[in-house]
């Protein structure tokens, strides 16, 4: 206890700078055990990742009879396309094909268009080797190697010894330690290099060293500025890897590697696991939000990307299922009780906690498509599809009269329009005969009009909701170009690092933010505020 004491008062009679480089040591151990409490939960998180993929790949590996049906089914179903298309040919008995559904008359999307209706691709040639994702055995790694003249020095120096107090500023130095991070400046490649002293205490003997800043660990290390470019170009402006490493070769003169790249992906995804938490809360409390999904490939198999979005802030998940599962384990639809504009996907009907509005959009391209599809039928829905657009552009008209709803008069108006088209309908319905088709008919479609009625023309009665969803889409494309140049995902965790930073990348972009300080500052741990 005296010497406690004694510690103290040397303290005290050396000043307060003394006193504030005690306290500034304290900090700066504080913040290394920080760094450690953040780091021992994500080691937890991938080991259960790495459990639930081993029990969804079980699941998988239960469904694979089913899997080998379906794929039969498909076999037999493209025989018969193609016999059918052979009979036809040969007897000549039917002058002009019927209107199919493809990419111009539906919500169909390109790739799901007929072979036969668009130019032939060639198949790769490329064989599966059946040899494990990355570097194989015997492969030459590459480690950062620090360098003998850095482009600038910082020293962090050691006054006072932390056991005794005594000053250290004239005692013998016993060496340097050193690290190096590698940070671009003014378009180049610059080596910073950060020295503190080792030093013996000339009153008790110890040694001691200087403490580097809690964020630099290595001998030599990348900063953040050459990692967020690298994330740039990768997650946002989609380069491939490999041209990704190429682009900051040519542009800074960095060498970073592959593996470089994608530990900083994770790193960043790994920094904003809160951040995304706080983007589904937000956007749970949200008045309009929109939903779609798209298919993906991920490890060979099937998968989906489930969006939820509002003008301000988007959320992208993966997840093997489609429909409620998803949504349930994503949780946001099952939360929600504001307005969902969304398209007709029958899987959102489970979530009546919450209004629903119909994507317009979809619905005029069904309307062109039975017109073409069904002769008898193009008056009705040529007629819906510009009553829908008159609504919209009415609406249109009153927003930039700074009006805040229709008037009433003209909303029954519009709504008794509705009514008789749809008359008009049952009438055309009931005079033409009956279409056998498992795909969409004119009888299905004017259902959907007379039960969905409310939800069709829910933007005609709040103005906070979109004629049509194709936000959603646009915040969807970005994904389906990920696709397109890269071909899949290999593994699970690689497709939630990348929903997670484009999610983060995607709401920064819609609020106006710099995209590159965002990324620089979710690196450091301190993503910026997208929500309020």
């Amino acid at each position: 206890m005296s010497l406690h004491f004694s510690t103290i008062g040397r303290r005290y009679e050396q000043g307060l700078d003394s006193i504030v480089r005690l306290v500034t040591g304290l900090e700066d151990r504080i913040e290394d055990l920080t760094a450690m409490q953040v780091a021992a939960p994500q080691r937890l998180i991938r080991t259960q990742a790495a459990t639930i993929k081993r029990l969804e790949q079980t699941i998988t590996n239960k469904d694979a009879e089913l899997i080998e049906a379906h794929q039969l089914n498909r076999q037999l179903q493209t025989r018969i396309r193609k016999l059918e298309k052979s009979i036809e040919a040969e007897n000549h008995t039917i002058t002009e094909l019927p209107i199919r559904r493809d990419s111009h008359n539906s919500n169909q999307p390109p790739s799901l268009d007929l072979p036969w209706t668009k130019p032939k691709r060639t198949r790769s040639l490329r064989k599966i080797s059946g040899l494990k994702v990355g570097g194989q055995p015997g492969h030459q790694g590459v480690t950062l190697q620090a360098v003998n003249t850095p482009n600038r020095i910082i020293v962090h120096q050691l006054d006072n010894c932390q056991e005794c107090g005594a000053s250290l500023e004239d005692c013998e130095l016993s060496r340097f330690l050193r690290r190096q991070v590698f940070e671009i400046e003014n378009g180049t490649l610059s080596v910073i290099e950060h020295r503190t002293p080792q030093k013996i205490c000339p009153a008790c003997g110890s040694i001691f060293k200087g403490h580097f800043p809690a964020n630099i660990k290595a001998p030599a290390e990348y900063g953040v500025s050459v990692l967020s470019r690298a994330l740039y170009l990768h997650l946002y402006q989609l380069l491939p890897v490999a041209r990704t490493q190429e682009a900051m070769r040519d542009l800074f003169g960095c060498d970073i590697s592959q593996a470089s790249i994608q530990r900083a992906a994770r790193l960043c995804s790994d920094k904003l696991i809160s951040c995304e938490q706080r983007i589904k809360a937000a956007i749970r409390e949200s008045s309009v939000i929109g939903a779609d999904e798209t298919g993906i490939r991920l490890g060979g198999t099937n998968a989906w990307v489930h969006l939820a979005r509002t003008e301000t802030l988007t959320h992208l998940a993966s997840h093997t299922k489609r429909g409620k599962a998803a949504f349930d384990a994503i949780g946001i639809l099952n939360q929600y009780k504001g307005t969902l504009v969304r398209d007709g996907w029958f899987s959102y009907k489970w979530y009546q906690q919450c209004r629903h509005s119909l994507c317009n959009a979809h619905l005029l391209r069904d309307l062109t498509y039975i017109g073409e599809a069904e002769p008898a039928h193009e008056e009705w829905t040529t007629s819906m599809g510009k009553l829908l657009i008159e609504i919209k552009d009415a609406i249109e008209a009153a927003k930039s009269s700074s009006q805040t709803e229709l008037d009433s008069q003209l909303q029954k108006d519009f709504c008794a329009s509705y009514d008789l088209l749809i008359a008009q309908a049952e009438e055309a319905v009931r005079g033409s005969p009956a279409q056998k088709s498992n795909g969409l008919t004119a009888p299905k479609l004017l259902n959907r009009f007379i039960k969905n009625k409310t939800e069709v023309l829910r933007f005609m009665t709040d103005f906070a909701v979109p004629f049509d969803n194709n936000g959603a889409e646009r915040d969807l494309r970005m994904l389906k170009l990920q696709q397109k140049i890269a071909g899949c995902f290999r593994t699970t965790e690689g497709a939630t690092t990348f929903c997670r930073v484009r999610s983060y990348l995607s709401s920064a972009k819609k609020q106006g933010k710099n995209l590159l300080t965002a990324i620089e500052y979710a690196l450091k741990g301190k993503p910026i505020a997208l929500t309020t």
